[in-house]
């Protein structure tokens, strides 16, 4: 069972890391490539539970910044998609629903914290001033940016509940 888990992670971390890289080179579909690109590893969770989950995440991520070459190419795998699956996974095990969303959101918003954090000094100069002197402004993207995350956990849901029901391997 051992080498069936190391054979699959592995798989599952080359599935991840080319998905990762054809985000990077693709001029269009980016955001559907890097959720393409997490799906590996909640698949890895689903078949052989967290570590496996992270195993796939961690090296994934380190196989994709050697294929590109580029830390800004991987950084929204790294940053939000590539861990989300694994936060999920935790938050959704055994809480109430309330305190489920309280957990993703705090995930998704201290994700967005640290790519802004990180990055703010190479883009910001990039992007209107009045957008940052604006309060109204800010607490409007930061609203979409909640219903976008929402319907972005339903539809991950909706594909990982499919996995399980109708395509899992080992069952």
């Amino acid at each position: 069972m051992l080498s069936r888990k190391i054979a699959f992670t592995g798989i599952l971390s080359g599935v991840a890391s080319v998905l990762v890289y054809l985000a990077v080179i693709v001029p269009s579909g980016k955001l559907f490539l890097y959720f393409s690109a997490s799906l590996p590893v909640s698949a890895a969770i689903i078949e052989f539970g967290a570590g496996a989950g992270i195993s796939v995440y961690f090296a994934s991520s380190i196989l994709s910044l050697l294929f590109t070459g580029s830390i800004f190419g991987i950084v929204p795998f790294v940053f939000f998609f590539g861990h989300y699956p694994i936060f999920k996974y935790l938050i959704e095990k055994r809480r109430p629903p309330a305190a489920e969303v309280l957990l993703k959101l705090v995930v998704f918003n201290l994700s967005g914290l640290l790519w802004y954090l990180a990055f703010k000094n190479l883009f910001i100069s990039t992007l209107p001033e009045r957008f940052f002197s604006n309060g109204t402004l800010k607490v409007f993207f930061a609203a979409v940016m909640q219903v976008i995350f929402f319907i972005y956990d339903y539809l991950y849901s909706a594909i990982i509940f499919y996995y399980e029901s109708k395509l899992r391997i080992l069952k």
